[in-house]
């Protein structure tokens, strides 16, 4: 049983490391301005601060706590920002966010709001055992939740 459950954290932390992968080098970025381009910017940051955080947890960096606990900080300061930065109107250009941020907006609030508190608990992970939940709490239900529901697929940008 105990190997079925690090085979699916590894499926799990593999996915979100290829997602995160992903996001960067968007060439798209280069032509977003105002709002759109704020919160990319962010998102990129917290991307940047995320990976190192599974490298950890699949075992390709040591746990370092103080290293979760900035990175964690990282995240939860820009997506404290990027949560002010959708505006009615900036889903209009070069940009990801889909319309449903603004039809459904108490339900991107809430995933949001969710995503920023996973940030925050990830703050006090002091542990190895304690930093794999962690992680996948805020890439599951914050990351992820939101990606799937508000979030275009690169070729609809």
């Amino acid at each position: 049983m105990r190997n079925i459950a690090r085979i699916m954290l590894g499926i799990g932390m593999a996915g979100l490391l290829a997602a995160t992968s992903l996001a960067s080098g968007h060439e798209g970025a280069k032509e977003m301005t105002g709002p759109a381009k704020a919160r990319h910017d962010a998102m990129e940051t917290v991307k940047d601060h995320f990976v190192p955080l599974v490298k950890m947890v699949k075992g390709a960096a040591p746990f370092d706590a103080a290293t979760v606990k900035k990175n964690a900080e990282v995240i939860a300061k820009k997506l404290e920002e990027a949560s002010k930065l959708f505006p009615e109107g900036s889903d209009k250009g070069k940009t990801r966010a889909k319309p449903e941020i603004w039809t459904n907006r108490a339900e991107f609030d809430a995933i949001m709001k969710t995503a920023i508190e996973k940030a925050k608990a990830l703050m006090n992970v002091d542990s190895p055992d304690k930093l794999a939940p962690a992680v996948m709490e805020l890439g599951g239900k914050g990351c992820k939740a939101c990606h799937e529901k508000f979030r275009k697929p690169k070729d609809e940008m």
